[in-house]
């Protein structure tokens, strides 16, 4: 054979090599695809198939991030439970039986009122008839800017929005293919299992012996010397207005056929404590009245607020920490709501106020050290 010959014979083999092995890793990277959009354990394009077993998320609730979107555009549902990590412990099986619907529960640990509205934005955009909405608000961020979202956590923005080009980093993604499209398993019983949103995202059975007062305490620290009373100035007023008008009651607004119930989450003694040392009672107290009248103007906006049950605030066997109640206090919530108990409305919300601030002005919170 020639020295051309075997030249050519080689190049052909080196094209054949690269042939194949280019369509090796494409028939690959297809099957790969194929697997994860059929089982799509984060139901990015579809909602979980009945034949198939998928792994319950419980807990941590980072995962959230990755599955709720999901969960909002392709579940069966007419109720959503949405807020922080205050509404995770919050179990659908007493909602529906309470408001005679069928909830889904769509937290995000740690997030600020625009992640949270963005969600159920998703829902409307979906097509859902959503009837209710049962929303947390957190006072702590409610003068927060309008579009804050908190960067502690994964956001994975290739899952929320409308490109789908960037859904490579889920169909051929390693550690989704090996971890979570791997786990869901064809069911025996031709019944398969999904998300039970009584333990999703439930965090009580974690943390079950760390309530009570000596937990609650050991997360703070107070002051030796209190600081001087803060005033709120023009420009947080003006962020607290357009973060309830762009992240609340806009999309109250838009969708008259559905009742909001909002609540905000009863906070511990421990965080008036906080407040009170920080020089930011009467701050607050001026940012609770601004925000109350703000959304008591939406007819379809059910505002209720538990800082008045102070039998609750006060026990801190109720609470890990200066914020967080067990599962059992949410429980009671879904109860006062459906019983309108502790409602706020125009006739009423001053009286609130006058409770709240005669009581948490002239608590003994020095006792709370003792």
């Amino acid at each position: 054979m020639s020295t051309n010959q075997s030249q050519n014979s080689e190049n052909h083999s080196y094209r054949r090599w690269v042939f194949g092995t280019a369509l090796a890793a494409i028939a690959a990277f297809i099957l790969t695809a194929s697997l994860t959009i059929y089982k799509d354990p984060f139901f990015h394009y579809h909602a979980p198939l009945k034949q198939y077993n998928y792994p319950q998320d419980v807990y941590p609730a980072n995962n959230e991030r990755y599955l709720n979107d999901g969960i909002t555009r392709h579940f069966t549902y007419d109720g959503i439970i949405t807020g922080t990590s205050m509404t995770e412990n919050f179990k659908t099986s007493e909602a529906d039986r309470l408001f005679d619907a069928r909830f889904i529960k769509v937290p995000f640990a740690g997030a600020k009122y625009k992640e949270i509205n963005d969600n159920i934005k998703r829902a409307y955009q979906a097509g859902k008839d959503v009837r209710y909405v049962i929303r947390g608000l957190d006072y702590n961020a409610l003068v927060t800017d309008k579009d804050a979202c908190d960067e502690n956590f994964n956001y994975p923005d290739y899952l929320y929005n409308n490109n789908p080009f960037d859904d490579v980093s889920y169909i051929l993604n390693k550690s989704v293919l090996l971890e979570r499209t791997a786990n869901v398993t064809r069911s025996d019983t031709g019944i398969g299992t999904n998300i039970d949103f009584d333990t999703y995202s439930n965090w009580n059975t974690y943390h079950g012996d760390e309530f009570g007062a000596a937990h609650v305490l050991a997360t703070y620290r107070p002051r030796k010397t209190p600081k001087p009373p803060r005033s709120l100035t023009e420009e947080e007023r003006q962020m607290l207005l357009e973060n309830l008008q762009q992240n609340v009651t806009s999309l109250a607004d838009e969708h008259p056929e559905t009742t909001f119930y909002l609540f905000f989450a009863p906070y511990s003694i421990c965080y008036w404590d906080i407040l009170n040392n920080e020089g930011e009672m009467d701050w607050f107290f001026e940012v609770e009245q601004i925000a109350i009248e703000e959304l008591l103007q939406h007819p379809n906006i059910k505002l209720y607020s538990f800082s008045d049950n102070f039998e609750l605030t006060c026990n801190l066997e109720d609470y890990k920490d200066y914020l967080h109640y067990g599962e059992w206090i949410n429980s009671e919530i879904l109860i006062w709501i459906r019983n309108e108990e502790h409602l706020l409305t125009p006739e009423n919300y001053q009286a609130y106020l006058d409770r709240v601030r005669n009581f948490y002005r002239s608590y003994d919170y020095a006792s709370l050290h003792e």
